[in-house]
């Protein structure tokens, strides 16, 4: 379960650190755009697990409300509760299993394990 928890942490900060690098580099400052980063990930997903236009819309839509609730929590300058985040993550994972083939989910599962690797072996230690 703590692995899972350390993985949902580093998922979100890959994003959160992606969006700010994007946005800093076109001169703005730091700014949340749950809309923007969810259809990051469904471009990078429709890329490497070849999604249809249907699935793709779907992923767009489940991530964009997973950034939405994010942002909520991260906003409030509280630590989120681990639990709460634990669940959400199974949750979104079981919906992602719907939208997905086997292997679809199968190969974008790889994908995600080989991305929290390069970025420090799962850990915070790549930031």
């Amino acid at each position: 379960m703590r692995k899972a928890i350390v993985k949902l942490f580093v998922a979100a900060a890959m994003i959160f650190a992606g969006a700010f690098n994007a946005n800093a580099q076109m001169g703005g400052g730091f700014q949340m755009d749950p809309d923007g980063i969810a259809k990051m990930i469904a471009d990078d997903m429709k890329q490497t697990v070849k999604l249809d236009d249907n699935q793709y819309k779907k992923v767009v839509e489940l991530y964009t409300a997973q950034m939405k609730d994010m942002e909520k929590q991260f906003s409030s300058g509280q630590m989120p509760d681990m639990e709460a985040m634990q669940k959400q993550q199974e949750e979104q994972t079981k919906k992602l299993k719907a939208i997905l083939t086997k292997d679809q989910f199968e190969a974008w599962d790889k994908h995600q394990k080989e991305m929290m690797q390069q970025f420090g072996g799962g850990g915070f230690g790549g930031f």
